[in-house]
């Protein structure tokens, strides 16, 4: 498994660009279009890391 870091602009640009390709392209690809709607579940599911609060003192 690999963990990337997107900024919620990125998040939004993976998640359109995915649906576009899915419309676009991945109609007549069972497996694609399969393994497509997998990682736009994921994208959809995402959630954000905040970063650690540094208390400096």
């Amino acid at each position: 498994m690999n963990t990337i870091h997107l900024t919620d602009a990125e998040l939004d640009l993976a998640r359109h660009g995915m649906t576009a390709y899915l419309r676009s392209f991945g109609h007549d690809e069972a497996d694609t279009v399969e393994q497509i709607k997998t990682v736009l579940a994921k994208l959809q599911a995402a959630q954000s890391e905040h970063e650690p609060e540094v208390f400096v003192g």
